[in-house]
């Protein structure tokens, strides 16, 4: 079976390094569909994990391994490759453009009368060995629980709405019992809402640390592919900012995505996995990005005691210290009553009031419901709100304390992203690196900022709305300090 140099060098170094999560990020027509191939026969002719001991006992114990992907469609690759290649009918292209085909020698291997030919398909071999191609799906894996597994290979895992969840709950622990390895070989998906975790996989194998290993695989290097074809395809791409990803498994960030992905890693950490309980003196934001419906009711806090922000007039001079999301709650709006969402808000409310320090409450009034919501609050509340959206209350004094309300501002969309965009670049904020608020249909606050696109219709978006309310309200209305700028007269 030949094979290009590229796909010669990740199967030797991958078996030379011993590695457990190893990382291709290959480019399109790079040949991945038949290096797992490869790799999965080779796993089932000699059963990798199973100590070789007494050789009937041997042959007799049943062995499995794993070709997933995302939806079921996207296994038939590997599967037809499979299927070709123990068949010698896996056409290659000779030096002079012709077309021949395989030759294998271990066709005697492949029990071609048991194949399950529909999804999800299975393939059974001599020595009691078999593999299944799953998709996954919506159910992060669950599908792979209780069974051991001598390899999984995840083909274009990448593009999976839960890569993490995934690969840390259900793909990993299969592996244990036969200290077996996982494969995830996927070209950069820039808008899977997974992009942030792909690329934490493939910086991990570039580092050589956790036991990954990466390699990235340009279509240069599929000679079988033809020259011709390859020099035609980076013509089509010279000018495409896409390219680097098509052709040569590039990650690519940018482009219509609001929030850096550097900087998005670069603010979280597990310290805040917990989140932090109130502490005397400090200073807190908190903002919400209602909903009673599908979507999530979202609560944010930020600590900014150690937050500065100098500013000259409108103008934000600089940017120096840390904010710390110590508490985000997100649950789905129709999960509570209205009346046990409001409860739930004004016991977190409380429970962060008692620093002594002012506090400030951002509320997103964009709906009746977000209406209903801040003319539920307690009067001491509504004293320390500003709203952001198209509803506004009035200006008298409130009931019980005769403070006046908080003056409303014309807050815009791009006001509140940029506020939070300002904070990621300069390193001013830090957030929780694993998601406390996992649900399987809802994407966590890393995903959800890392897709975030200007036209935000079709994404998950309220634990980021409501974090960028917290920065807005931390950076324009809670932590400024006036620059004195002298002036020669």
């Amino acid at each position: 079976m030949p094979l290009h140099n590229g796909q010669v060098k990740y199967l030797r170094e991958t078996t030379r390094r011993k590695t457990r999560i190893n990382v291709l990020v290959p480019a399109n027509r790079w040949g991945k569909s038949s290096l797992v191939a490869c790799l999965q026969i080779w796993y089932l002719f000699y059963k990798f994990g199973i100590p070789a001991g007494n050789r009937l006992s041997w042959a007799k114990a049943e062995y499995r391994t794993a070709n997933i992907a995302p939806h079921s469609a996207q296994t038939e690759a590997v599967f037809k490759a499979i299927h070709q290649i123990l068949t010698s009918t896996y056409a290659i292209k000779t030096a002079d453009k012709k077309l021949v085909t395989n030759q294998c020698h271990i066709g005697w291997f492949y029990l071609r009368q048991r194949t399950q030919n529909t999804p999800p398909y299975k393939q059974f071999f001599a020595n009691n060995s078999y593999i299944e191609h799953r998709s996954l799906g919506s159910d992060q894996g669950d599908s792979l629980q209780g069974k051991p597994y001598g390899i999984i290979t995840y083909d274009e895992g990448g593009r999976s709405l839960h890569l993490k969840e995934e690969v840390m709950g259900n793909i990993i622990p299969r592996l244990g019992d036969w200290t077996a390895p996982f494969h995830l070989l996927s070209t950069p998906d820039q808008g899977s809402p997974s992009i942030l975790y792909h690329y934490e996989l493939y910086q991990n194998g570039k580092s050589n640390i956790k036991s990954t290993y990466t390699q990235e695989g340009s279509l240069r290097e599929n000679l079988l592919f033809g020259l011709d074809q390859i020099e035609e395809q980076y013509r089509l791409f010279k000018d495409d900012p896409m390219g680097p990803q098509v052709l040569d498994g590039k990650f690519i960030f940018g482009g219509d995505n609001i929030f850096n992905i550097e900087s998005i890693q670069k603010a979280q950490t597990e310290e805040l996995d917990n989140g932090q309980r109130m502490i005397k003196g400090h200073k807190y934001v908190l903002a919400t990005d209602t909903s009673i419906g599908s979507d999530e009711m979202v609560h944010s806090v930020l600590d900014i005691t150690d937050l500065k922000v100098t500013k000259n007039g409108q103008q934000i001079v600089k940017v120096e210290g840390q904010a710390k999301l110590v508490k985000q709650s997100a649950v789905k709006g129709n999960s509570k009553s209205p009346e046990q969402h409001l409860n739930d808000f004004i016991d977190l409310f409380d429970s962060y009031n008692q620093s002594g320090a002012p506090i400030l409450y951002m509320l997103e009034t964009w709906n009746g419901e977000s209406a209903r919501f801040y003319m539920d609050l307690p009067p001491y509340i509504q004293a320390v709100t500003t709203c952001y959206g198209s509803w506004q209350p009035d200006k008298r004094r409130t009931e019980n304390n005769n403070q006046e309300r908080p003056k409303t501002t014309n807050i815009k969309k791009s006001d509140i992203l940029m506020a939070l965009s300002r904070l990621l670049s300069s390193n001013a904020i830090q957030i929780f690196k694993n998601d406390p608020n996992k649900h399987h249909d809802g994407a966590s606050l890393d995903q959800q900022l890392s897709i975030y696109k200007e036209d935000d219709s079709n994404l998950p978006t309220d634990r980021v709305i409501s974090l960028c309310l917290a920065s807005w309200g931390a950076i324009y209305k809670a932590t400024v300090v006036n620059e004195i700028v002298f002036l020669d007269m």
